[in-house]
């Protein structure tokens, strides 16, 4: 987790330091430098940070960090003299364990996703109307923004949000099952 409010609001929103630089209008230099507590930011950023930092305090707490990655998540497990069945038992408990990973991830991938989508939408929706007549819209750049991050989230969603976390649930439900059968099977075979 990032030590600066700024850094915190970075990453709840899933956003890299050139997007939120850009917002803020900014160099990613000098966003980087004051993430990292050596410079400030100049009074107008902050201005712009602002409307975020009231946001995210209206919608969360401070996001919490991922757990290290334990290595039997990833490896397969060893090849093994087992009868068939036995083995069966073995790697679908593995892909039960990967795939509860997996959705685990998913979901914390889709947490600043949609953080991200519940502050800027009514940001966006309070920016006044473009102007009708053709002049220049002095609030493009920041509609053009908010619009920008609002559909990048959205189609990130698309390969982390609810649908492939349901795949993943069923998934996993289907193993379960088959775990559940497996270990029936060999409990009623010992008997």
């Amino acid at each position: 987790m990032a030590a600066t409010l700024l850094g915190q609001v970075r990453e709840l929103l899933g956003l890299t330091q050139l997007e939120l630089a850009i917002h803020l209008r900014v160099a990613r230099d000098l966003l980087a430098h004051a993430e990292g507590g050596r410079r400030n930011l100049p009074l107008e950023a902050m201005q712009r940070l602002l409307p975020l930092v009231e946001q995210l305090f209206g919608l969360t707490g401070l996001a919490k960090a991922e757990p290290p990655v334990d290595a039997s998540e990833t490896q397969p497990p060893p090849l093994s003299d087992q009868d068939p069945g036995r083995w069966r038992l073995v790697v679908c408990r593995h892909e039960a364990v990967n795939a509860r990973y997996q959705r685990t991830l998913l979901h914390r991938k889709a947490q600043p996703l949609r953080r991200r989508i519940g502050v800027l939408t009514p940001l966006l929706a309070a920016l006044p109307p473009a102007p009708a007549d053709g002049s220049p819209d002095p609030e493009a750049r920041d509609r053009r923004w908010y619009t920008d991050r609002l559909a990048d989230a959205r189609d990130k969603l698309t390969r982390c949000g609810a649908l492939p976390q349901a795949l993943l649930e069923a998934r996993i439900q289907a193993l379960d099952l088959e775990i559940g059968a497996l270990e029936k099977l060999f409990a009623e075979g010992r008997a």
